[in-house]
């Protein structure tokens, strides 16, 4: 996964029970079996679509699992992936993030296994691990991000930067910069962008933040401040972060229900909630409210039609639901 997992693999372990209560939110499992699970997302014909390590991070073992959530079913649709961490379905096509690059995979027959990925991007700017999940913006466009890596003390270049990307004619346009890991993405519904920020570093590691970005066609492209300048201190010509998270607690999931936005820590296990409405452009950032605690390296938070939310837990091989 990102430049994350080897401190998470060794600060998360246990079983968690198959179902707990916390607060007014009940847990429950909605897919097991699973190995080493990272990006979920809505399929076709009402599949979910799991991408997944399916071994060591470094094994090249990963996997594309289409699960029949009704049914209790799981079928591979691809497999020999160098460490998958997202997934997309649009159109007859899985697009895959992998280490470093894009890959994209026919799947016009949910019943069967996808064609053989064909990447379309490769050799992307990386941290060194890899890039981040894939997020669709609803007009055919989807977001990816290039991990930050440095060169001579500043961002490499194509490195920390947020990018949209059209499948149409495979052109990508940076929307924002400054990011040592703009890993996860959700749209509300203003059309704008929230997105996690994981600002890890061989040193002292920085705050880490949730930001907002305009995603529109022509905007213009804004500075997050990585590596100079850290979320929490004010600097010219950066953009301020909507919240911040504590050093190393690895925002890896983001999703957002109207104002509500929720935000998975993948190494504190718990899942987080913002209040959007409390918030105005350039105003301090807000403070997070634990929903939940305890969860096993909650990756992916995946808002679903009935207002529920689905989580992958990495270290639980398995997708658990909370209901409001």
């Amino acid at each position: 996964m990102a430049c994350f997992v080897a401190v998470a693999f060794a600060a998360c372990s246990g079983d968690a029970a198959d179902e707990r209560t916390v607060d007014e939110f009940d847990l429950s499992v909605v897919v097991d079996g699973l190995d080493r699970p990272t990006q979920i997302t809505e399929g076709p014909d009402g599949l979910l679509l799991v991408a997944q390590l399916a071994g060591g991070e470094n094994d090249a073992t990963g996997e594309i699992v289409a699960v029949d959530v009704e049914g209790g079913t799981q079928r591979v649709i691809v497999d020999g992936l160098d460490k998958p961490t997202g997934v997309l379905w649009a159109d007859g096509v899985v697009w895959i993030m992998v280490r470093r690059g894009l890959l994209r995979a026919d799947w016009s027959d949910p019943s069967a296994s996808a064609a053989e990925p064909v990447a379309v991007l490769d050799d992307l700017a990386f941290n060194g691990r890899s890039e981040s999940t894939l997020t669709a913006l609803g007009d055919g466009r989807f977001l990816y991000a290039t991990t930050g890596t440095l060169s001579n003390g500043t961002a490499a270049p194509g490195s920390g930067t947020l990018w949209t990307f059209d499948p149409s004619d495979t052109t990508s346009v940076p929307v924002a910069v400054g990011l040592k890991n703009a890993y996860a993405h959700a749209v509300l519904d203003d059309g704008r962008v929230v997105l996690t920020e994981i600002g890890d570093s061989a040193g002292d590691p920085p705050v880490e933040e949730v930001d907002v970005v305009d995603v529109a066609a022509g905007a213009s492209t804004v500075d997050f401040g990585w590596p100079d300048c850290p979320g929490d201190t004010d600097c010219a010509g950066i953009e301020r972060p909507l919240a911040l998270f504590p050093a190393a607690s690895t925002p890896t999931g983001i999703a957002a229900i109207g104002n509500d936005i929720y935000v998975t820590l993948f190494v504190s296990g718990e899942l987080m909630r913002l209040d959007r409405a409390a918030w105005v452009d350039g105003d301090p950032p807000l403070e997070p409210e634990v929903v939940m605690a305890e969860l096993e390296g909650p990756h992916t938070v995946l808002a679903r039609p009935d207002g529920s939310l689905w989580i992958s837990e990495h270290f639980a091989d398995r997708v658990v639901a909370v209901d409001p």
